[in-house]
């Protein structure tokens, strides 16, 4: 960074303040939390298994998994689960940065631990009603300035059908509720993609999309996800 950059910089953390999300020591606004409180966050350890597919406990809540590899952040507890309820449902986007934060230490902690890695970035699409209602995808916003730009696609995984809230169903329901709701016409074969998606609850949605982009042709389907949240935990 130039020196001309790092004195505006400055000058807008005097004049701007930012406190960290967790303590309220002042930060850079670049940050949404302080190093200290990240580093005290309960997340999960990628370091030495970055598939969590591959942890017992794991496997045991989300039996049914279609995708191949999973990687997520956290538990859906504190703070995460007031972070993203927040940032979805009242667009408190100062939370944003703390989860970016999250993300791209758990992804760098994961990439290490991996042979190959997805070439492609799907972020989990809203239907348009939904999203002209809400008037953001949550995801996106959170997700987007974590991976390289030119790995991203919001195209070929589209969502036609308008389903209910998963929040308030069964597993059951969940799959049905499902059910066509996803469509991709691009030709994937040979890709390792990924799914990009907030919480993962039964994994209902993350199968159902995985099961239309594996028709399209992906050798592997990944999913990640910023937290976990077993139905009924």
């Amino acid at each position: 960074m130039s020196s001309l950059s790092e004195r505006t910089s400055a000058l807008f953390d005097w004049f701007f303040p930012s406190f960290c999300t967790q303590c309220q020591t002042p930060i850079k606004a670049s940050q949404g939390i302080c190093d200290c409180c990240l580093n005290d966050l309960p997340l999960l350890d990628l370091s030495t298994q970055a598939n969590l597919l591959h942890r017992p406990d794991i496997i045991e809540f989300f039996p049914d998994c279609q995708f191949d590899h999973l990687i997520a952040c956290a538990w859906y507890r504190p703070p995460f689960d007031n972070w993203l309820s927040q940032l979805k449902f009242s667009n408190q986007i100062y939370y944003k940065k703390a989860l970016q934060q999250v993300i791209k230490q758990q992804l760098a902690a994961s990439k290490l631990c991996c042979e190959h890695w997805p070439e492609l970035f799907i972020i989990l699409p809203l239907h348009n009603k939904r999203f002209l209602q809400r008037g953001y995808n949550q995801v996106a916003q959170t997700w987007a300035a974590c991976l390289p730009a030119d790995t991203i696609n919001l195209n070929y995984l589209q969502r036609p059908k308008k389903t209910k809230a998963q929040s308030s169903l069964t597993k059951a329901k969940r799959i049905k509720n499902l059910q066509g709701a996803f469509v991709c016409k691009d030709d994937l074969t040979g890709k390792t993609v990924a799914i990009v998606d907030d919480v993962m609850t039964t994994g209902a949605t993350l199968n159902a999309a995985t099961v239309v982009l594996k028709e399209a042709g992906a050798e592997q389907v990944w999913a990640f996800v910023t937290c976990l949240t077993p139905l009924g935990r």
